[in-house]
């Protein structure tokens, strides 16, 4: 049996590597025996679309789950590598965020009450700590004027308005650095995870958590319900998290 490349229409037979007639690379168009990666039903040599869903096909190969980590292969169904506890995915789907055909929520115990209150309390000195720079430059910009010396004051007066937005700058992405925890959490060994890939918080995801926070403060009461939410719901979740899909847990059982 014969097939035509997609490029110049010169035919080839199976196995065929690269077009002789125009150098074409048909193992990325032509993939033996290929499987549609979201039916999974198999095709004929050749067949470059799934005829049920129009999915492009791939190879048994990159079908087979993985971690994504150690690279390590497990049966279809496989969420967690039980080795380092990294996602298991295909590699077809590396590059998609979150994998499409399987699900990656992780129950996650409640992250410890005490730890929480301290982090928040050691983030609150944090930032008040980065308003020091702010209030140094401030006040040396004070000192240049009364020594009448207006140019160097104006310049201390400008860093000291750059500085002073610091501590709001780390109050957006706190939950966004390291491996989503801001330094008070990792002070504690609490961080925060996102869980349809159970993967660490991103500095995107912490900005919407801040954002909703700070919503809820112009609703009347509002600012009492995360701390309700936190209190009162089985996994710790306040409204922020539940609309950014994360969660805030210990964090020795990231890897377990």
């Amino acid at each position: 049996m014969s097939y035509k490349c997609p490029k110049c229409n010169a035919e080839f037979s199976a196995g065929t590597k690269f077009c002789q007639s125009c150098g074409y690379n048909l193992e990325s168009a032509f993939t033996g025996y290929p499987i549609c990666p979201k039916c999974y039903k198999s095709f004929a040599v050749g067949t470059r679309f799934c005829d049920i869903d129009g999915t492009t096909l791939t190879s048994p190969e990159k079908l087979i789950p993985r971690c994504i980590s150690c690279g390590e292969a497990y049966p279809q169904g496989t969420q967690f590598c039980p080795k380092d506890g990294s996602p298991v995915i295909p590699e077809i789907f590396r590059n998609t965020n979150p994998y499409p055909y399987q699900s990656f929520n992780r129950s996650y115990p409640k992250a410890s009450l005490g730890n929480r209150f301290l982090a928040a309390l050691l983030d609150s000195f944090i930032m008040v700590g980065l308003l020091i720079p702010a209030f140094i430059f401030y006040f040396f910009g004070i000192a240049t004027i009364v020594s009448s010396n207006f140019e160097a004051s104006i310049l201390l007066f400008i860093i000291a308005v750059l500085l002073y937005f610091l501590p709001f700058i780390y109050y957006f992405i706190k939950d966004g650095l390291g491996e989503g925890q801001s330094w008070g959490k990792k002070a504690v060994g609490i961080m925060v995870v996102y869980l349809p890939d159970n993967t660490p918080c991103t500095k995107g995801r912490s900005s919407l958590r801040v954002l909703i926070g700070l919503l809820l403060g112009f609703v009347p009461f509002g600012s009492f319900i995360e701390p309700i939410m936190v209190l009162a719901t089985e996994d710790g979740r306040r409204l922020a998290d539940r609309a950014a899909n994360t969660q805030v847990i210990d964090k020795y059982l990231f890897h377990n």
